[in-house]
């Protein structure tokens, strides 16, 4: 009876563990900072480092949140709707201070967006982003070239920001790039528990999940504000 259980215990631990969160309307959940979801990739590693590492920067100076998104389309919903359905979704910017931006790039339709938080709007007005867009990034991507146009895009905007953008008052921390998942931690331990008892301590089993999972944005807002184009 008890080795009759163990196959079930596993079965339920399997639909126990933590599936990557469902987005609406088929936008991704994205991640701190960088997040090459195209096929193939249009970023090596050391390159969306280097982009990482200057959105990095501004969180930790400035608590505004950079975000980079490439994909290979945004259909159906077209790469103004898909930039706010992504902002939103996933919260770039901090709560209360909505100083989030996001950076669209669609490989296959040849799309960009720049969408920027109701607390940046001040900063980067609609006219600096479309001249970064098009004047930073543009050339660069339209020859292929993703990581000197999305990188010039981010230092350009992270610079804007760290000179101009006042946070509001408050303890700020720092930003975490990556969490333990206690859910996954919590269950893993319930099963081993529960089977150590069923085999008296003969089995020693540890479910293992994804306990280390990359970390989200703060749960700001869109402003609506912000530029796109074509490449």
């Amino acid at each position: 009876m008890r080795r009759a259980m163990l196959p079930l215990l596993l079965g339920l631990a399997v639909f126990a563990l933590p599936l990557p969160a469902a987005a609406a309307d088929d936008v991704p959940t994205v991640y701190l900072y960088v997040n090459d979801l195209a096929s193939p990739h249009a970023l090596v590693t050391t390159e969306a480092r280097d982009i990482q590492d200057i959105c990095f920067q501004v969180d930790l100076d400035t608590t505004a949140e950079i975000a980079v998104l490439i994909v290979n389309t945004t259909a159906p919903l077209g790469i103004d709707a898909f930039a706010v359905r992504t902002f939103e979704v996933n919260g770039i910017g901090k709560t209360g201070e909505d100083n989030g931006v996001l950076i669209v790039l669609s490989t296959d339709d040849r799309d960009w967006r720049i969408e920027v938080g109701y607390g940046l709007e001040g900063v980067l007005t609609d006219g600096f982003v479309g001249r970064v867009g098009r004047e930073e990034m543009l050339p660069y991507v339209s020859a292929g070239d993703f990581y000197t146009g999305i990188y010039n895009a981010t230092v350009a905007i992270g610079q804007k920001i760290v000179d101009e953008y006042e946070p509001g008052p408050g303890a700020h921390p720092p930003p975490r790039l990556i969490v333990i998942d206690w859910r996954t931690v919590a269950i893993g331990v319930a099963i081993f528990i529960v089977v150590s008892v069923i085999t008296k301590g003969r089995v020693s089993l540890w479910v293992v999940g994804s306990i280390f999972k990359r970390g989200g944005f703060g749960g700001g807002r869109s402003g609506g504000g912000g530029a796109s184009g074509r490449f």
